[in-house]
């Protein structure tokens, strides 16, 4: 009767929901953002959006981030170089500032043709280092500016 008993046990603790460890989770990330592009040390979101009107100047913004003991890499030439797209004239290859050793913006200036979603695509240039070594990426990326 007892090995009745264990059995029962060991069955009903089977069919437990265990919690599952959160894989990849990535530290300072806002609930909800998007990312644009992402490794173990490195994340690329939008940033802040400033209003935007038809055959204007607007500005687009990308914010970088060096993850774990990753930093910003102080002397990179980082530059965004745009895909061609109908109704979007991105000028120039956009100006990196480093915010502070983990965080940079790369600005960009384009003029679109029409209201609606700009969309832009393109090559993010960019590299984050430790005290060691040095990782230069080549992101390709594609997001959407409202123009009012």
């Amino acid at each position: 009767m007892r090995a009745s008993w264990v059995v029962l046990v060991l069955a009903l603790g089977c069919g437990r929901d265990k919690p599952k460890p959160q894989a990849n989770k990535t530290p300072d990330r806002a609930a909800g953002s998007v990312v644009l592009a992402e490794q173990p040390y490195f994340r690329v979101e939008p940033g802040p959006k400033t209003p935007c009107a038809p055959m204007s100047p607007c500005e687009a913004r990308l914010a970088l981030s060096a993850l774990g003991d990753y930093h910003v890499n102080e002397t990179y030439p980082f530059k965004f170089v745009a895909d061609d797209a109908p109704g979007v004239e991105v000028v120039g290859t956009g100006t990196f500032v480093r915010d502070d050793a983990k965080h940079g913006t790369l600005t960009l200036t384009f003029q679109a043709a029409r209201r609606g979603l700009a969309k832009i695509a393109g090559t993010f240039k960019l590299s984050v280092c430790t005290d060691d070594e040095c990782k230069i990426e080549e992101p390709k990326l594609a997001f959407e500016i409202p123009v009012d």
